[in-house]
């Protein structure tokens, strides 16, 4: 099987790469190779590959940046999408779109599976959520798969920001107003391989088990490094957090789970796993 993977070079996309070039041929795929907001562009380099599978890691992520230019977070997240919907279409590819848990409010007690209600409060939110239905209308081989707080293996990535923090700052500073399920972008890579293995089309929300707060995850980060920095609690306000969030995103993961027999690990496995590659882990 040929895989296209679009987005290759951010931190999904890299450890997608890895690990799929394991069993299948993969051609990984970033902003140089294709411009997804060009639909006549991607029709063409999609219809000249044949891929019998496309996976889009492709996404404007940056919250702040998303509200500021709502046009571009519509184009990437939206139109890029579709056109990715309607090459796969044009050659009957599967598409694996990533999605997210901000299409929910977070207003919720109980966990959101995949037929909750959707009410995205931000503009990233709403622009992942429109992609995911030009999907559905354009594309029935599709997987939308909705995960959570993504960290790999990149220089910015969420564990790198703790450490550096308590290097730099000596103190990291993190608001407690979100509880969401950080994910290891190698778990999920598995998930999605697994996924497509199945061959059973459709939404699922795939995301580390177990939940915590930006607090709790730089408290078990610091610890697993042997950092004894401290954690300060602040408004989101002082860490130029204005645009609003969910404050509840947890997703429920059975479908993925019954389907596939597969469960991801709990986040606190991650990462782990995480720094043990990096070669931070203070004990095994």
């Amino acid at each position: 099987m040929k895989i296209v993977v679009v987005g290759a070079r951010g931190m999904l996309g890299t450890d997608l790469c890895q690990f799929l070039a394991q069993r299948f041929e993969v051609l990984g795929w970033d902003i140089d190779e294709i411009d997804i907001t060009n639909r006549q562009r991607t029709h063409d380099l999609i219809s000249n590959e044949k891929p019998e599978a496309i996976i889009n890691c492709a996404a404007l992520v940056n919250i702040e940046a998303c509200e500021a230019k709502p046009k571009t977070a519509w184009e990437i997240n939206t139109t890029g999408a579709q056109n990715l919907a309607l090459a796969a279409t044009h050659i009957d590819a599967d598409l694996v779109q990533i999605s997210t848990d901000y299409i929910f409010d977070g207003k919720s007690d109980s966990d959101y599976d995949e037929l909750a209600e959707q009410n995205p409060v931000n503009q990233y939110g709403r622009s992942k959520l429109a992609g995911e239905k030009v999907i559905q209308e354009t594309c029935g081989r599709h997987y939308i798969v909705r995960t959570a707080w993504l960290f790999g293996h990149s220089p910015d990535n969420y564990v790198m920001r703790i450490v550096n923090a308590a290097e730099i700052d000596g103190v990291v500073q993190m608001p407690n107003d979100q509880l969401e399920s950080p994910t290891y972008t190698y778990h999920l890579a598995e998930a999605i391989s697994r996924l497509i293995d199945e061959g059973t089309y459709g939404i699922y929300n795939v995301t580390s088990a177990g939940a915590c707060t930006r607090v709790d995850f730089a408290k078990y980060v610091l610890e697993e490094i042997g950092r004894s920095e401290s954690v300060k609690v602040i408004d989101s306000s002082e860490i130029e957090r204005t645009v609003k969030r969910p404050a509840r995103a947890v997703l429920n993961c059975e479908r993925f789970e019954h389907l596939t027999g597969h469960s991801l690990p709990h986040w606190q496995v991650g990462v782990r796993e995480y720094l043990v590659k990096e070669k931070l882990l203070f004990r095994e």
